[in-house]
């Protein structure tokens, strides 16, 4: 039987073995993907056979691009699914863990997942393409949404409405760690919400219908946007109310 007390105790050794056998499984991410990308390949430029100089070059160089696009989308197709599996399922509110934990272990190995992806993925955004992978990888993405950054990490926190633009270089964790422990929270973005380029949203945040994060902002964790408002700054607060809300009686 599984003694947890052991892989507590022996977990920077189970750390050590885990990060060579991801390692590893890097070489497979990355490298399947590489099949059909290179079948694509060789069977475009045999065309150049026989062919004169300037058109072998042609052929041979479109062959490279096409070939690097199959591969483009059989790395964010494999790696999508992977995390899929393996992502930590969490509906609604927090969900906690110990640093030396299993799903700790499943967290870090998403991640990994999608940093592999970045250097594919930054060619393909915003785009449905960019959309269809974070669905994969477990994020909810409505209609019409402009995700323009590869740092929407932890996909299967993402909850994200229609009409929502989220700006480039932005950061959007659905996780932190404090005292030891590793907290998951799902993020809501609702409908018609924007994002800034560069700012930084932690876990739990709900930015309300039609509201806007400005530029370079950092929402803090848990924080509760209301509909229609505007928020900036470092951290975030409200720099102007929704002009539709009701005025107050008092």
């Amino acid at each position: 039987m599984f003694e947890w007390g052991v892989f507590v105790k022996n977990f920077a050794l189970v750390q050590a073995i885990g990060t060579f056998v991801l390692l590893l499984y890097m070489i497979i991410l990355w490298g399947l993907p590489l099949v059909p990308a290179l079948a694509v390949f060789d069977y475009l430029e045999c065309y150049g056979d026989g062919q004169s100089q300037i058109i072998t070059y042609l052929i041979t160089a479109f062959s490279v691009v096409i070939a690097f696009l199959t591969y483009i989308h059989g790395l964010l197709l494999f790696s999508g699914l992977n995390q899929r599996l393996l992502h930590v399922r969490v509906s609604e509110g927090k969900k906690i863990a110990p640093l030396h934990s299993w799903m700790t272990v499943r967290w870090a190995v998403c991640g990994q997942l999608h940093r592999a992806t970045w250097p594919v993925l930054s060619h393909v955004i915003p785009s449905p393409i960019a959309n269809y992978y974070y669905r994969l990888a477990g994020a909810k993405i409505g209609k019409k949404v402009q995700i323009n950054t590869v740092g929407l990490n932890d996909p299967g926190m993402m909850r994200i409405e229609d009409n929502v633009v989220v700006g480039g270089a932005a950061v959007i964790n659905g996780h932190i760690v404090e005292k030891g422990q590793l907290i998951l929270s799902p993020i809501t973005f609702k409908k018609g919400s924007l994002i800034g380029s560069r700012a930084t949203i932690q876990p739990g945040v709900v930015v309300g219908e039609g509201s806007v994060v400005a530029t370079n902002a950092l929402v803090a964790k848990w924080k509760v946007i209301p509909d229609g408002e505007v928020w900036g700054g470092l951290p975030a607060k409200c720099i102007r109310e929704n002009s539709d809300r009701p005025e107050s009686d008092e």
